[in-house]
């Protein structure tokens, strides 16, 4: 009974990606931070719809950007508005990069996971 139950569900599998040196810093967090920050231009923005403590967010960045070795985004004070982040130019490129591989990397294991586990 318990082996038909397990057949009548579809097998999943998950695939996390990081990029480091040392320290695995750079992964699916460290970019949806920096995506949403592109996207408002503002830590603090980003990180009320994910949820995060701003210092949380900080600290992985700082984190991340120790292991890589650059800056990954820069804030600007500022105006009665307050502030922007904006990311380095060095870190929209990495970002980019690391969206590329990911997407490239989740085609080639979906096509992988479907050639050996498919029913």
């Amino acid at each position: 009974m318990k082996e038909t139950k397990r057949q009548e569900k579809n097998l999943k599998y998950h695939l996390k990606l990081r990029i480091y040196y040392e320290e695995r810093n750079f992964g699916p967090g460290v970019a949806a931070l920096m995506k949403l920050v592109r996207e408002k231009g503002s830590l603090s923005a980003a990180c009320q719809e994910l949820h995060m403590a701003y210092s949380k967010a900080w600290k992985i960045i700082n984190k991340a950007e120790g292991d890589l070795g650059f800056s990954l985004m820069e804030g600007r004070r500022g105006g009665e508005n307050g502030g922007t982040t904006v990311l380095t130019p060095q870190g929209e490129k990495f970002l980019d990069q690391y969206q590329a591989f990911t997407e490239e990397a989740e085609a080639a294991v979906e096509e992988l996971f479907y050639k050996y586990f498919s029913q």
